[in-house]
């Protein structure tokens, strides 16, 4: 099928090949085939129409100016390949769809500059380049590239000298280059296809029209251009890398948090034991959990453990090696250490208290000491909190008495900025006080007492509130474990769980209202000869993505009751005993081990069992994913979850009542080193937080935003293509 060409001078325009319209409109106005936008034209100005032989027969619409074939005014005309139709100023020439190999073209491509993507044809004779129609000499410029002050008004000629074509410089001002090479004012110089020419800032390809390319300068001695097509490759390259690095990485880490085992097993480490048995009585209690992190800044956990005797011990994990001589806190072990960089120089510090009624900080790194401090009154039972509870970016402690004295250390880590006051509450007080934050609301402290009362301290303004559960419920509550701090109703506002020991009662608070929710009693007898009892847990034990409280009992009971419920006297989801009978001493850390999206739970024994407990949404029950007898003696510690050793499989680091560390393997995945559950409670601030789900989000991030950027980065490129590609000849099909 033949080709039209629309020009102006030697511009070509637009072209158009020719296959299945049998008319073809020319004209200005919208709507024509070949669409000229000059108003010196006329709307309707001529048509081309298909005749039944196979020919094309032009017919002028009756216009002013006229139409020309090969310059001669026609009112309708048979065409031929290679006649020339003339519209004004414009040019349409009808050509062969294939031109014979014979028939050589040449064209010069705007690659760069002001004229990128234009196309004009080069003319087997002289081909005269300027910036005006006519050179200051009278000659007609065939190139025009109008606007561009940089080219003269008459700049340059192409010629053919035989079969060479030559490029001379007629006088410009901005000069002629070929290949970075000036060519001088009146000077010539060959060219050959391929040839990149600069005519004042443009830059053109010399090319044969039958191999077009459009590609960037690369002949040039411009440094900017020399170094574009590189940068361009090395930012490909970088940008790619990145978003691929990001996808890989954001992927594979969701795909190991997802990663299950097809059985949950766990097995006994034998590897890695440390026996401190100082402890040789039958009479035991609740003692100290050990605490797992990265002490020494080596990018690997360590274990910090208070034993009973009052000797506190840091190791490396993965050597078994200490980290430094044992010190001496005289501690009775019933309260766990905390670690928390208190002064926010990078090094994880540790925190615990002595029977002396003195709180301790010490560098992780080296066991020096950083802080002591006499707080006053029996404080061996409960573990210290460690939070921000003022909003100032530093971290604070605080630390409950037995007689009732709530000491809060403001900025511990900073002399200048260190500040102290106490708070009293009836006493006894035998629960480590949790940490109450949301967005919404200014941190709480809340501080249970064995007379039944729970107290929310404002860790800013200092004001205080009480629920007395004893008096609203008409009944005792002797409250000696920790609180739970959880969402139950599916608000965003955490509420607050509380057990009592003697009855044993789980009560759930509105942290807003300051009112009871329900209260649900578990059984009269309390567990003999101990005075403390494991914390309850809040997480989703239905599936309904609402909070429900998990709870143990010393009497060998497990619990689950729904967190959302319209019964004053809570509603049991269900329940089950420990095998044997065996009584439950330490708290119970939690962890998704199956990946079901519903936490399972650690649980210990005084059998010396660690058992894993998940809750069965289909039968409705607790069921044991796995167990294993860990020791001879009874566990009192809570357990700690964590990748103890860089092996990317989680452990179970547990104390038995001998003071005897136990570790335990499993095959459940995990990122290399990561803590699910570190120290007493899940964290210095005793309160449940989802550290993985914050890991989890950020490897949804990373795979994000690695598909955000390849995404962006290809449709950069594919739109700087289209840009630059639409300022090129288009070719239409008619």
């Amino acid at each position: 099928m033949p080709r039209l060409f629309l020009k102006r001078k030697e511009e070509i325009l637009g072209e158009y090949i020719l296959r299945r319209k049998s008319r073809i409109f020319i004209g200005s106005k919208k709507g024509n085939d070949i669409l000229i936008n000059d108003k010196n034209i006329s709307e309707h100005h001529c048509t081309i129409i298909l005749g039944d032989n196979g020919k094309y027969l032009l017919k002028d619409q009756n216009t002013i100016i006229g139409t020309k074939v090969n310059d001669r005014n026609i009112s309708e005309k048979e065409l031929e390949i290679g006649d020339v139709i003339g519209v004004g100023p414009y040019s349409i020439v009808l050509a062969p769809d294939i031109q014979p190999l014979d028939v050589k073209e040449y064209s010069l491509l705007g690659i760069y500059g002001k004229f990128l993507g234009k196309k004009f044809t080069v003319k087997n004779g002289d081909t005269f380049i300027g910036r005006e129609h006519f050179s200051p000499r009278g000659i007609e410029n065939d190139i025009v590239l109008a606007g561009d002050m940089t080219v003269s008004k008459g700049h340059a000629k192409i010629a053919l000298n035989g079969s060479q074509f030559v490029i001379t410089d007629v006088g410009s001002t901005g000069g002629v280059a070929v290949n970075g090479v000036k060519v001088g004012q009146l000077n010539s110089m060959n060219i050959d296809v391929g040839d990149e020419i600069s005519v004042g800032r443009s830059i053109f390809r010399f090319v044969d029209s039958k191999n077009e390319d459009y590609s960037l300068p690369s002949k040039q001695h411009i440094f900017l251009l020399k170094i574009m097509k590189p940068v361009s490759l090395i930012f490909t390259v970088v940008v790619v890398a990145v978003s691929l690095f990001l996808i890989y990485s954001g992927g594979s880490g969701r795909s190991l948090m997802n990663s299950k085992p097809d059985k949950l097993s766990l097995e006994v480490n034998t590897d890695f034991r440390k026996d401190v048995p100082l402890r040789n009585s039958e009479e035991y209690d609740i003692i100290a959990t050990p605490a797992v992190g990265d002490l020494n800044g080596d990018g690997k956990n360590d274990i910090v453990l208070l034993n009973v005797a009052g000797f506190m011990y840091g190791w490396d994990a993965k050597s078994g090696e200490p980290l430094w001589r044992q010190i001496e806190i005289f501690n009775s072990g019933l309260t766990s250490p905390m670690i928390a960089d208190v002064n926010n120089d990078g090094i994880v510090d540790i925190i615990t208290v002595s029977d002396s009624s003195m709180l301790f900080i010490y560098d992780g790194q080296s066991g020096n000491i950083i802080r002591r401090e006499i707080l006053g009154g029996v404080i061996s039972e409960m573990t210290p909190l460690v939070a921000d509870l003022n909003g100032d970016g530093k971290t604070d402690i605080v630390v409950c008495a037995e007689d009732g004295a709530v000491h809060f250390l403001y900025g511990v880590g900073y002399e200048s900025d260190y500040d102290r006051y106490t708070e009293f509450v009836e006493g006894p007080l035998y629960a480590s006080p949790v940490l109450y934050a949301t967005k919404d609301y200014s941190p709480m402290v809340v501080v249970a007492s064995n007379v039944g009362k729970v107290y929310f301290i404002d860790g800013k303004t200092r004001t205080k509130k009480t629920v007395d559960i004893s008096e609203k419920t008409g009944k005792a509550h002797l409250i000696a474990g920790a609180p739970a701090i959880g969402d139950l109703n599916g608000d965003g506002i955490p509420e607050v769980v509380v057990q009592s020991n003697v009855p044993q009662y789980i009560t759930a608070i509105d942290a807003v209202k300051f009112e009871i929710m329900w209260n649900y009693f578990v059984e009269p007898t309390p567990p003999s000869n101990i005075k403390h009892n494991a914390s309850p847990l809040i997480s989703d034990l239905t599936g309904n993505s609402m909070g429900d409280v998990f709870a143990v009992s010393a009497n060998g009971m497990i619990l689950g009751l729904k967190g959302k419920t319209g019964y004053p006297a809570g509603e049991l989801l269900w329940k089950m005993f420990v095998p044997e009978g065996k009584r439950i001493i330490g708290s119970p850390a939690m962890y998704d081990f199956n990946k079901d999206k519903l936490k399972d739970f650690v649980i210990v024994d005084e059998n010396g069992k660690i058992s894993v407990i998940s809750s069965n949404t289909r039968r409705k029950e607790f069921e044991i994913l796995a167990s294993v007898r860990a020791s001879n003696s009874p566990i009192t510690s809570s357990p700690v979850i964590a990748d103890l050793f860089g092996s990317g499989k989680l452990n179970i680091i547990v104390v038995n009542s001998m003071n005897s560390l136990q570790v335990i393997d499993t095959n459940a995945k995990i990122i290399k080193n990561f803590c699910v559950w570190p120290m007493f409670l899940g964290g210095a601030s005793h309160t449940n937080v989802d550290v993985l789900g914050a890991y989890k989000s950020a490897y949804t991030k990373k795979l994000m935003l690695g598909i955000l950027a390849l995404i962006l980065f290809a449709g950069f490129k594919i739109r700087a293509s289209a840009s630059r590609n639409s300022k090129r000849v288009k070719v239409i099909f008619l």
